[in-house]
C-alpha cells in the first residue's frame, strides 16, 4: 500500500472513530415538561430551547411551545414520551426539528424495548394561522389546549423533516386520541418532508385545515387511518407510503387507508374546502400479500382503500392502493355530486382490493352512491381495478416481511410508465414516470426510505443506565466484548436499512487483516464472532459499513 492511500485509510478510520465517540450520549436522561406521570398537567416552555443530540430527554405533561417563542432539535436527538405526554406548538411559534438522512431526529416511547406499544404517549401537535373553515377551533375537541387558523397561508411554523414518531396515540377519552402528527392550520411556509409515524393508536397523520405541502411521508402500522385531511386542508402531498399491520385496528372504528372530510356535516359548505391533493401514494392494507389473504384476525375493522365524505373534495393521482379489502367509498350526495362536476378527481389510479362490500357489484361502496363504478371507470382517467384481485397484481418486489418491506414495482409492474402529469392540479409537483411512492429504478436500499427510517421500531434499544448510555441510532457499532481479548471476541452492530454491509479489521498501518462481514444484510441488529488467532497483540481498528453508516472502533488483542 502506498503512503498516500495508508495515511487515507488511517485518517478515514480516525474520523469515523471520533465520530463513533462523539456520538455517544454523554448526558441525560433530562426531563422537560411538569415532571414525570404529570399526566395532561401543561407546560408553558419559557423562551427559546435547543435540544441537543448528545442528550437523551424524557418529554411529560403537555409541553407547550408558545407563540413567538421556538424549540430547536439537533439531527440524532431521541426524545422519549411519558405516558400522555405531547409536545404542542401554539400559533405563532416555530419548532426547528431538522434531522439528516442518517441522522433523524426520534421521538418514541418511554418504555424500554420488547414493551413498547400504540398510545404510549401523546405524539406531535403544530398548530399555524394559515385558512381552516372553522373559527378558532381547538384541537383534538379540546383536550389539547389550543386553537389554529387564520388568513396567513403562507405561516410558518419552522421545519419538521427526518423524523420519527413511535408509539403516540395516547388515549384521552373513548375515541378521542391525539394522532402522530397533528396539523392544525399549518402554513405554505412551513417545511414537513422526510417523516415517519409508527405505530400510532389514531391515525398516523391529520391535517386539520392548512395550506402546508408535505413530501415523503411513511404511516406505519396505525390503528385508524394512514392520512386524514379535514376542515379545508388545501395542500399537496407527494410520495406517501402507508402499511398495516394485520394485528391493529381502531377497536371503536374503521380502520381505512385514507380519509377525508369537510366537516362534520354531510352537507357541508364551509369554506375553504378541504381540496388537498394527493399523489404518488401506496398505501398498503393488512393482505399485503396474496398468503394473507383472509386471514386476518376475527373482529378487525379494516375495511376500505379510501374513504371521502361531507363535502370533502380531495383529489388523488398517481397512486397505488392495495392490500385492502374494499376499494372507494365516495358518501353523501354533495361528494358525489362535485365527482360528477369533475372537482372531485381520481385520476391513474391502481387499485387492488380483495372483496366486494355486501350489495355491491365491484370493489368500491356501491350501496352508498350506485355510480361510483362509473365514475371510476372512466375511460380517460385512466384507473383500474373495480373488479376484486389479489395484491400481486400491482407487482410490487417483495412484501412479505413486514419488518423489511420492498415495495418498489418489479419489473413489469402496470405502476411502471403510468402515470401521468398534465393535470393543472400537479403544479409544483415532481414530475416522475410511475404511479406510487417508489421509483421502480431505484433499489430500496436507495429509496427516499433509506437510512432514516425504520420498520421495527421495537428493536431500537435505549439504555440510560448511568454507566451505558445509549441513543437508538441507525448506524450503531458497540464495543467489542471482552476488550482487551485472546483470540476471540463478539462485535455487535446495528443496520438501518437493507445493503451491503461490511465489517472489516484493520492493524495500525490501515492494512485490512481480516473481514468478518461482508453481504447485503437486511435492516437490523447483529453480532459475529472475531477470532484473531495468528495475529499479533496489539492494536487494531474495527469498522462497519453500510448505506449511510461509517463507523470504527478501536480493540486490543493481548496474548
Amino acid at each position: 500500500m502506498s503512503v498516500k492511500k495508508k495515511s487515507s485509510l488511517l485518517l478515514a478510520l480516525a474520523v469515523a472513530w471520533g465520530a463513533a465517540a462523539e456520538a455517544q450520549p454523554i448526558h441525560g436522561p433530562v426531563v422537560i415538561g411538569p415532571g414525570l406521570n404529570s399526566g395532561r398537567t401543561v407546560y408553558h416552555q419559557v423562551g427559546n430551547r435547543v435540544l441537543y443530540a448528545d442528550t437523551l430527554y424524557t418529554l411529560t405533561g403537555q409541553y407547550h411551545v408558545d407563540s413567538l417563542t421556538s424549540i430547536t432539535i439537533q439531527p440524532g436527538t431521541v426524545v422519549r414520551g411519558d405516558t400522555a405526554a405531547c409536545l404542542v406548538i401554539r400559533r405563532g411559534a416555530q419548532i426547528l426539528a431538522s434531522g439528516q438522512r442518517c441522522k433523524p431526529i426520534v421521538f418514541t416511547s418511554l418504555k424500554p424495548a420488547g414493551q413498547r406499544n400504540r398510545g404510549d404517549w401523546g405524539g406531535v401537535i403544530i398548530l399555524g394561522k394559515a385558512p381552516a373553515n372553522k373559527v378558532e377551533p381547538l384541537i383534538e375537541g379540546g383536550i389539547i389546549k389550543g386553537s389554529y387558523g387564520g388568513n396567513v397561508a403562507n405561516d410558518n411554523s419552522g421545519s419538521f423533516k427526518y423524523v420519527r414518531i413511535e408509539y403516540p396515540g395516547y388515549r384521552f377519552q373513548l375515541n378521542n386520541e391525539v394522532n402522530g402528527l397533528t396539523m392544525g392550520g399549518v402554513g405554505s411556509g412551513t417545511e414537513i418532508h422526510h417523516v415517519q409515524v409508527s405505530y400510532s393508536f389514531d391515525d398516523s397523520y391529520e391535517w386539520f385545515g392548512g395550506t402546508v405541502n408535505c413530501k415523503y411521508l411513511v404511516a406505519f402500522g396505525g390503528t385508524d387511518d394512514e392520512f386524514d385531511t379535514d376542515f379545508g386542508f388545501s395542500g399537496k402531498c407527494q410520495f406517501l407510503f402507508g402499511m398495516k399491520d394485520p394485528n391493529y385496528w381502531d377497536p371503536t372504528g374503521e380502520s381505512n387507508g385514507c380519509e377525508s372530510d369537510n366537516d362534520a356535516s354531510a352537507t357541508s359548505t364551509a369554506t375553504p374546502f378541504t381540496e388537498v391533493v394527493f399523489s404518488n401514494a401506496t398505501l398498503v392494507g393488512p393482505e399485503r400479500t396474496d398468503a394473507l389473504i383472509g386471514t386476518t384476525p376475527i373482529g378487525n375493522t379494516f375495511q376500505y382503500s379510501a374513504v371521502q365524505r361531507r363535502s370533502s373534495h380531495l383529489k388523488v393521482y398517481n397512486t397505488a392502493l392495495l392490500g385492502y379489502f374494499w376499494g372507494l367509498s365516495l358518501r353523501d350526495a354533495t361528494t358525489q355530486q362535485a365527482a360528477n362536476d369533475g372537482i372531485v378527481q381520481w385520476r391513474n389510479v391502481s387499485i387492488a382490493a380483495t372483496l366486494m362490500p355486501t350489495g355491491s357489484a365491484s370493489v368500491h361502496d356501491h350501496t352508498r352512491w350506485a355510480g361510483v363504478e362509473a365514475f371510476f371507470d372512466t375511460p380517460s382517467f385512466n384507473n383500474n381495478g373495480s373488479a376484486p384481485r389479489n395484491p400481486s397484481t400491482l407487482g410490487l418486489t417483495d412484501m412479505t416481511n413486514l419488518n423489511d418491506p420492498n415495495p418498489v414495482p418489479a419489473g413489469g409492474s402496470i405502476l411502471i410508465g403510468t402515470a401521468d402529469f398534465n393535470n393543472p392540479n400537479l403544479s409544483g409537483l415532481d414530475v416522475v414516470t410511475y404511479r406510487g411512492a417508489f421509483d421502480p429504478n431505484v433499489e430500496m436500499a436507495d429509496q427516499w426510505t433509506a437510512c432514516w427510517t425504520t420498520f421495527n421500531p421495537q428493536a431500537d434499544i435505549v439504555t440510560d443506565a448511568a454507566d451505558d448510555r445509549r441513543l437508538p441510532r441507525l448506524g450503531a457499532l458497540e464495543q467489542n466484548v471482552p476488550n482487551p481479548f485472546n483470540p476471540m471476541t463478539a462485535i455487535r452492530f446495528a443496520v438501518p436499512t437493507r445493503g451491503h454491509v461490511t465489517l472489516t479489521i484493520y492493524d495500525t498501518n490501515g492494512r485490512a487483516v481480516a473481514t468478518v462481514v461482508d453481504q447485503e444484510l437486511p435492516a437490523g441488529a447483529y453480532e459475529r464472532s472475531f477470532s484473531a488467532k495468528g495475529l499479533a497483540s496489539g492494536t487494531y481498528f474495527y469498522r462497519l459499513t453500510s448505506p449511510g453508516v461509517d463507523i470504527a472502533r478501536k480493540m486490543v488483542l493481548m496474548k
